[in-house]
């Protein structure tokens, strides 16, 4: 046998022996249990009973929809009661918006609002679930060129790959998608609830990762890059410390970022008006 190979193998069953010796003997290293004035087992300590703990009221409440009241428009789907019945409604509903039909295939109506609510919770954070998101992601590839001063940077042919999400951010009026998002607020709500924030309120959240969003900063002229693994990092140690939200905003370019970030405003806007 190889010696290395014994060695190695020597090491492993030293260790599982010395595992085996701590665990048959760990009585010997714990202190002794405290016992009662007859010798006996003292009984268990009584836990100080906890008062439950009420959930914070909602800062931004959004009103409650009638379920039962018939749509204005005939041809209007009533909103989904339940998070399963949801996807089969925006199938049925967004194509009556009058959006293009090449825009509303960047959507990806499968579980959309548990995956919009996922990513929207997670748009603070250093990176994003890819696997879950609710839109198709943006074809061709990252583009970078070389700079001026022969430094690799973020070329301006990039932001074009992110335009069409623009155009659909922008392509359903304000008051439309509030109008919408205050109908399905029941099913965004719960999917909140789901994803482990019991006590949370989306609305809340929302708000919160919009004012984030809307703090992302604004570099003048090209923003360099650095090789990193198979991929790139920004230059600025600043720039690359942002969340993945802001840094998304960075890559589509000042015109797009700019954009996107009125209609986030806009949006806030109207949510806070809503409540």
């Amino acid at each position: 046998m190889n010696r290395t190979v014994f060695a190695v193998l020597l090491l492993l069953l030293g260790v599982l022996c010395l595992a085996w010796y701590f665990y048959a003997n760990q009585a010997d290293f714990l202190a002794p249990e405290p016992v009662g004035i007859s010798g006996s087992e003292p009984p268990p300590p009584v836990a100080e009973p906890v008062a439950p703990r009420e959930p914070l009221p909602p800062q931004h409440p959004v009103a409650a929809p009638d379920l039962t009241a018939s749509p204005v428009n005939p041809s209007e789907p009533p909103f989904p009661e339940h998070l399963d019945q949801a996807d089969a409604y925006l199938q049925r509903r967004l194509p009556q918006l009058g959006v293009k039909p090449e825009l509303l295939q960047l959507l990806t109506l499968n579980h959309f609002i548990e995956k919009l609510v996922l990513i929207i919770d997670t748009l603070p954070e250093p990176s994003l679930p890819r696997l879950h998101l609710p839109i198709a992601p943006p074809k061709p590839g990252f583009q970078t060129t070389m700079g001026s001063a022969g430094q690799l940077v973020i070329s301006g042919r990039n932001a074009a790959r992110y335009t069409p999400y623009v155009e659909l951010a922008e392509a359903i009026p304000d008051a439309v998608l509030l109008k919408l998002y205050r109908g399905l607020y029941p099913l965004f709500q719960q999917a909140y609830v789901d994803l482990g924030h019991p006590d949370g309120y989306f609305n809340d959240r929302l708000v919160a990762v919009l004012d984030h969003l809307l703090q992302t900063p604004e570099p003048a002229g090209t923003i360099p890059l650095v090789p990193h693994v198979s991929r790139f990092k920004y230059a600025d140690a600043s720039l690359e410390a942002l969340s993945v939200g802001q840094k998304t905003l960075l890559r589509m370019g000042s015109d797009n970022a700019g954009r996107i970030k009125a209609k986030l405003r806009s949006l806030r806007q109207g949510l806070l008006d809503a409540g």
